[in-house]
């Protein structure tokens, strides 16, 4: 497959399958409940005592940890649903999300790796001088090798280290196509963002309340509707990536 198709792929499947756009909001919904849930009773603990305890250290990092596997269990969910429209199948949202539930103790293994090796690599930022760089460096590796680790532990049933092999060993051949489809996903963004500071301008140049606040809106919702729809795109785009490279390999 050429490094143009997988793209063309993606926002072809996004097209026909709108209610994929479910996914990155059940994400969003349940990352800020998980989120809340672990920052709230740290928060009213720290009115009491203003210096952290250590069931402040843990609930944080439980917080941490349930986060991610929300996160994983959604992203999971939506490569089980591209994959089914992928061969032919329709997008069942319930079905889905209840086949990646059917492996949560794989996801949550594989949370608690990508978590751990994610704090690890944020230690690095106490190195004097070079901290700031190892850290980027070693996280944009982890990023790059592990990028398709999560298609190939639910589309084949890999186990987490075999998955995270697999991933790796795809990594390079896979590379210049992710480059150019993640430049391609982030362009809607990018008109968003231009096109609401635009009416967002105008709308403040008209020295009026009601045309400031109707760009602002504007602005909100060409934002948040690019943010949704390229979140859904990356989603596909992962997927598709996957079952290109595992038939090709």
């Amino acid at each position: 497959m050429s490094t143009v198709q997988p793209v063309r792929v993606s926002f072809g499947v996004l097209r026909n399958n709108r209610r994929l756009l479910v996914f990155p909001l059940l994400s969003g919904a349940a990352f800020a409940l998980a989120s809340g849930g672990a920052a709230v009773p740290t928060l009213l603990r720290d009115r009491a005592e203003p210096w952290p305890s250590t069931s402040d250290a843990v609930s944080l990092g439980v917080g941490y940890l349930l986060s991610g596997f929300v996160l994983t269990l959604c992203s999971a969910a939506m490569i089980c649903a591209v994959d089914a429209v992928l061969r032919g199948e329709p997008a069942r949202i319930g079905v889905h999300c209840r086949r990646a539930l059917r492996h949560w103790r794989r996801l949550l293994a594989w949370s608690l790796l990508s978590t751990t090796v994610l704090l690890l690599v944020r230690q690095l930022e106490r190195i004097p001088f070079v901290g700031w760089m190892m850290d980027e460096l070693f996280g944009a590796g982890w990023t790059v090798a592990t990028y398709l680790a999560l298609p190939a532990m639910m589309i084949d049933g890999l186990g987490v280290v075999e998955g995270t092999r697999r991933s790796a060993r795809m990594a390079r051949e896979t590379f210049s196509r992710r480059v150019y489809g993640s430049l391609w996903i982030a362009l809607p963004l990018v008109l968003s963002v231009l096109l609401g500071f635009v009416a967002f301008m105008l709308g403040v140049e008209s020295n009026d309340v009601a045309p400031a606040a109707a760009g602002g809106l504007v602005a909100v919702l060409l934002l948040v509707g690019a943010l949704l729809v390229g979140a859904t795109v990356s989603g596909i785009f992962r997927t598709v990536l996957y079952r290109d490279a595992s038939t090709a390999a």
